[in-house]
């Protein structure tokens, strides 16, 4: 599996990596259908990884654009 965890070096951090994970220094990681972000501020991002999944990118895309991002 892999995830993303917001605190570079940190205790939790090591303790994913000693279980299995691969951890990414990304904000928001796909791995397969699992979404892992970093902190409460990816939700928009998280959703609109979410909706590109569940639609298309196009559609995605045209979201993002109405937002204003």
């Amino acid at each position: 599996m892999t995830t993303t965890y917001n605190h570079i070096g940190s205790l939790r951090q090591k303790q994913l990596q000693e279980l299995g994970a691969i951890v990414q220094n990304k904000p928001i990681v796909l791995d397969q259908n699992l979404i892992t972000s970093g902190s409460l501020a990816t939700a928009i991002g998280v959703a609109l990884v979410l909706l590109e999944m569940l639609t298309t990118k196009e559609n995605s895309n045209h979201i993002k654009e109405m937002m204003g991002f």
